[in-house]
């Protein structure tokens, strides 16, 4: 009885993966957050030095367009999502449950439906997966 109870995670943690990989309005945020914040982020620091505060302004802006066309790291969170062990799976869910409030698999769905709840959800999703790979 107990092996059963301690894999009910499992169908959680598997319609999350599933929509990890099959969400187009989730891979849109994922790519938005993380490589254009970056780019962006570079962008202003050199257009600051080459130019001041109109430089920092333009170099923000192009390293932000630049941002958005590379490479997207969301295939490689999946990936690493996909290859945590049981107990991880297991706390992962227990974490993604509780930011959405409900152990339900409907009430994750609906959660991803909101831009601020899918950046939420990624973000979190990010930094368990920094843990686990440290940890």
């Amino acid at each position: 009885m107990a092996g059963v109870l301690g894999m009910a995670f499992v169908p959680y943690y598997n319609h999350l993966i599933e929509l990890l990989e099959t969400n187009a309005e989730l891979k849109k945020t994922a790519r938005g957050i993380a490589t254009q914040l970056c780019w962006a982020g570079g962008g202003t620091v050199v257009g600051g030095i080459v130019a001041g505060p109109p430089g920092a302004m333009v170099g923000g802006i192009v390293g932000s367009v630049v941002g958005y066309c590379r490479v997207d790291p969301y295939q490689s969170l999946v990936r690493t999502l996909k290859n945590l062990s049981k107990r991880e799976r297991a706390e992962l869910v227990a974490k993604v449950q509780e930011l959405v409030g409900s152990t339900s698999i409907e009430a994750l769905t609906r959660f991803i439906a909101s831009q601020a709840q899918r950046e939420v959800l990624l973000n979190l999703l990010r930094k368990l997966a920094e843990d686990f790979k440290g940890g």
